[in-house]
């Protein structure tokens, strides 16, 4: 016989934490094709609430990690451009890309998931589609080219 406690099942409640999200605030639209901020009307173009949080998941996506000063600090961006021209199987580029975006874009508390990834390639570019599932905006398709 041990002199040892004996060790019994412990039960613990769930816990939930319920974060109340505020509203995303705005940004603004920026063209990647041009490298400027739109306007109209001597203007920028504001963006609220879902179309900020894409437009937020478009520069997570076309900013290249630890490529501007600016980042260096933060863990901002992905590396996939690298990946887009690499001559690795498609298979693996496709499962990597998929692993950054997700890394980096559950870094929002307005995402929860991603899911139902497609890619289609085009020359030297990669057309990328997925579903992202949000806690405040539900779930809404997003399609990026890089």
């Amino acid at each position: 016989m041990s002199n040892l406690p004996e060790i019994t099942e412990l039960e613990f409640g769930e816990v939930e934490f319920e974060e109340e999200l505020e509203p995303i605030g705005k940004t603004f639209l920026y063209d990647f094709d041009k490298g400027d901020f739109v306007m109209r009307g001597g203007k920028l173009v504001e963006l609220f609430e879902l179309d900020s949080l894409k437009m937020w998941i478009l520069k997570i996506m076309k900013t290249e990690s630890f490529r501007f000063r600016i980042y260096e600090e933060t863990v901002y961006g992905t590396s996939i451009e690298s990946l887009i021209g690499s001559s690795l199987p498609r298979a693996y580029i496709e499962a990597e890309i998929a692993r950054e975006v997700t890394e980096s874009l559950l870094l929002s508390p307005y995402i929860n998931r991603l899911e139902g990834w497609q890619f289609e390639r085009d020359g030297k570019w990669m057309r990328i589609n997925f579903k992202v599932i949000s806690p405040m905006y539900n779930t809404f398709d997003m399609e990026v080219s890089i």
